[in-house]
């Protein structure tokens, strides 16, 4: 019924749709659901898109970072979704870190992953 000539990608579309159905069937007559997806190897997919984490400014020996939401696959200094914060390394220990929690926490409820080291101020601001 479907080509045998066809890319990987398009077979793992066919595999969902065809799992959507069954499970839609089942649903219909009370059958139990069971998903078997095959070959697919989908260990190396990359399901988070948006990250929060560092963008750099400042000069040699005076950083200055803006924590920023980002797509993950941009790079570091490139285009941000939105700027949520700053952290001034060599400021006093109480000025170094200010974020708006509003938003980090937003952007965290939708799925926005935070880097180690935005984890980590984001813990210290908040003890």
């Amino acid at each position: 019924m479907r080509p045998d000539n066809i890319d990987h990608k398009s077979n793992l579309c066919y595999k969902l749709v065809s799992c959507a159905i069954r499970m839609h069937s089942a649903e219909l007559t009370g059958a139990p659901i069971t998903v078997h997806f095959g070959h697919v190897n989908m260990s190396n997919w990359r399901i988070e898109v948006v990250r929060i984490r560092l963008k750099k400014f400042g000069t040699k020996k005076r950083p200055y970072y803006r924590i920023v939401v980002q797509d993950s696959r941009k790079p570091r200094d490139g285009t941000t979704i939105e700027e949520i914060g700053v952290y001034h390394p060599i400021e006093a220990a109480d000025k170094q870190v200010s974020f708006n929690e509003e938003r980090a926490k937003y952007w965290i409820s939708v799925g926005a992953q935070p880097s180690d080291t935005v984890k980590k101020l984001f813990n210290k601001k908040s003890s």
